[in-house]
């Protein structure tokens, strides 16, 4: 598990920067805040009057979950966010936003209704395909994350009351031009050379390397030439499908549950409806009575100044659009229905298309019967089969033998790497998850089992038999592979003492391209302008990567004018006279300067509003309810 995290911070820029706000959030909060069980056993932080419930603190830990599950790996348990100090962390946030609430309650900060419901309308995620609010989508998005209406519409006023109160601390923190300036020449100056590229490949040997050179190299480099560690695994593996076969379902189970179940083949009713949203009954109910024969919702709102309604789609009578759609559906005929009320304002609906329902045939569904009952009733039988599993595992009954039981199979791998592979190097094959399947194989003890897993299309055991630990592999099996290192190792000692030979020979008026021209082993190039970071600002241009190295570049930028510098590139090395340095030039490299600005001021504001948190903090007394906290920490 802490590889996986390990190897996740190393490649996810996005979790790199979670983990930073998680210590700097430790940096602000510390362990000192108050702690008073106290209060509502339902409220875990309390500021004041403003309270932080525990189904929002669980909420947002279980969304921190699921983030790290999907980076990290299945493995990841809601214990190992836990550990990792993820539920701390929330706690921080959380008390942090109760205390700017309250801050702000006192300042006298209040956000208008028509704000709110602008806030939320205009976000993008509740606009359909035209660009206007769906409702439909917003309660999609309410019920993925577990949010009702309300709580949503508390989390936007909380939002929104801190931007008004934080906005003078952001708007004003402009960068300094002297930081602006000396961070935009860091980055955008740029450098030119004639290097000469000196390429591994173009070494001629005279002899071969003798056995007593092999087996120096052998001896000098034994790690490379070590066998990994490997696992002898045996696993049983129990599949749904292996358990359940769907020949086994009868005609009389499925007609039974087609008849039962009849509401599942019935295509619901439905209608084409868009609607105009008033902030008022009153206002809803003067257009209603306005309404003309042929009127349509677009000559009411002309007619209303309120714009041109919102296009719900196609609405079926079971949609969850967060009102009720009873009155629209009672409507058997196209045309604009009774305002009605929801938490976003008064309505009215116009139906513009309608149909009616119908009934699928139970031959059109039959597969899809059979496929259900078989699911229904594997899982029943998973059950059963896993508890088997365990019993028998208990009981000391080998895997060979286990493995006899109808739909049970058996796993074996004599070796097997943490790459999937065999000592052969042969690639293996698995029928289950195969990072989770080598993962666990490596996180148990030789002689033991791993405990069970479980998925929705298998579940497994496995046991560890023996464990073979790395070992230098003999010399007569590698001899190939060192054979190899060392003609590599050859070939970079004789391109080295060629560059070294080649900084002795050029002089202040030595034209470098001469030194490459009665030399087949030696290439001229002209490389730049190139910045220190490997990469040019002359838009097209691209810098070749065996020109550049890391090593080379720090060399250059270290270098004056007409300076000699040499270094290690991939497959070579390089000897580079540097040529002209080019300072940057803020009017033509204006998007780059900006982009440098950018990130100033983005850094200063943070630091502002951390600081002005952190002064808003000790007004107030954090109240954090332990007992009701230590009860959604996962054990």
């Amino acid at each position: 598990m802490i590889q996986g995290l390990q190897q996740a911070v190393k490649d996810s820029l996005l979790l790199k920067g979670f983990l930073g706000i998680l210590m700097m959030s430790f940096a602000i909060w510390g362990v000192g805040d108050a702690i008073n069980p106290a209060v509502d056993p339902n409220v875990v932080i309390k500021v004041n009057q403003v309270e932080v419930r525990a189904e929002e603190l669980q909420r947002r830990f279980n969304d921190e979950v699921d983030q790290l599950r999907q980076a990290i790996g299945p493995d990841f348990t809601a214990k190992d966010a836990a550990d990792l100090g993820i539920m701390t962390n929330l706690i921080s946030q959380l008390s942090e936003r109760a205390t700017l609430d309250m801050a702000a309650r006192e300042m006298g900060l209040e956000v208008p209704d028509s704000i709110l419901r602008r806030a939320v309308m205009e976000q993008d995620s509740f606009k359909d395909d035209t660009g206007n609010f769906n409702q439909i989508l917003l309660n999609s998005v309410l019920a993925s994350n577990n949010l009702t209406q309300q709580g949503f519409v508390d989390l936007v006023r909380s939002d929104v009351t801190r931007q008004i109160m934080l906005q003078p601390i952001s708007s004003n923190a402009g960068a300094p031009k002297s930081m602006v300036d000396a961070l935009f020449r860091f980055r955008a100056e740029q450098r030119s050379a004639d290097v000469l590229y000196i390429a591994d490949e173009a070494v001629q040997f005279d002899e071969e390397p003798s056995e007593p050179d092999l087996r120096k190299v052998y001896d000098e480099n034994i790690a490379a030439f070590s066998a990994p560690e490997y696992r002898e695994v045996e696993a049983i593996v129990i599949r749904p499908a292996d358990l359940v076969p769907p020949e086994s379902i009868t005609d009389d189970e499925i007609q039974t549950f087609y008849d039962e179940n009849m509401d599942r083949y019935r295509t619901q009713p439905t209608r084409t409806v868009r609607q105009l949203i008033f902030g008022t009954e009153l206002d809803a109910r003067a257009a209603y009575d306005q309404i003309q024969d042929g009127d349509t919702l677009i000559e009411i709102g002309e007619r209303t100044n309120m714009g041109a309604p919102i296009d719900l789609g196609e609405l079926k009578a079971n949609a969850n659009t967060g009102f009720d759609l009873s009155a629209i559906f009672e409507q058997n005929e196209n045309g604009i229905g009774a305002p009605v009320q929801t938490d976003f304002g008064w309505h009215l609906f116009e139906v513009m298309d309608l149909t009616t329902g119908s009934i699928k045939a139970l031959p059109v569904v039959r597969k899809e019967i059979v496929d259900f009952i078989v699911n229904d009733r594997a899982f029943d039988e998973m059950y059963e089969a896993t508890i088997y599993l365990e019993d028998q595992l208990a009981a000391g009954i080998p895997m060979t033998e286990i493995a006899e039981t109808p739909g049970y199979s058996r796993l074996y791998f004599e070796t097997l790497d943490r790459d999937g592979r065999d000592a052969t190097g042969a690639r293996q094959s698995f029928p289950v998850d195969q990072d989770r399947f080598i993962r666990l194989s490596y996180g148990t003890s030789a002689g033991l089992e791993s405990q069970l897993v479980e998925t929705d299309e298998y579940a497994f055991i496995l046991r560890v038999i023996s464990v073979v630990e790395p070992a230098p592999k003999p010399y007569e099996r590698v001899v190939a592979d060192v054979r190899t290192l060392a003609d590599q190792q050859t070939r970079g000692a004789a391109t080295l003492a060629t560059a070294e030979g080649l900084l002795d020979d050029i002089g202040p008026s030595t034209k470098i391209p001469d030194l490459a021209e009665n030399n087949d082993s030696i290439d001229f190039a002209k490389l730049g302008p190139v910045t220190r970071f490997g990469d040019s600002l002359i838009i097209g241009s691209i810098i070749p990567a065996r020109l550049i190295s890391p090593a080379l570049m720090e060399k250059l930028f270290q270098a004056n004018t007409g300076d000699v510098v040499q270094a290690r590139v991939a497959g070579g090395h390089i000897v580079a006279k540097l040529s002209e340095i080019l300072p940057p030039d803020a009017a033509e490299l204006q998007q780059i300067r900006e982009q440098v600005a950018d990130a100033v001021s983005s850094s200063l504001t943070n630091d502002l509003i951390a600081g002005f948190t952190q002064s808003v903090t000790r007004e107030f007394n954090v109240v954090l309810n332990r007992e009701a906290i230590d009860e959604l920490i996962p054990q």
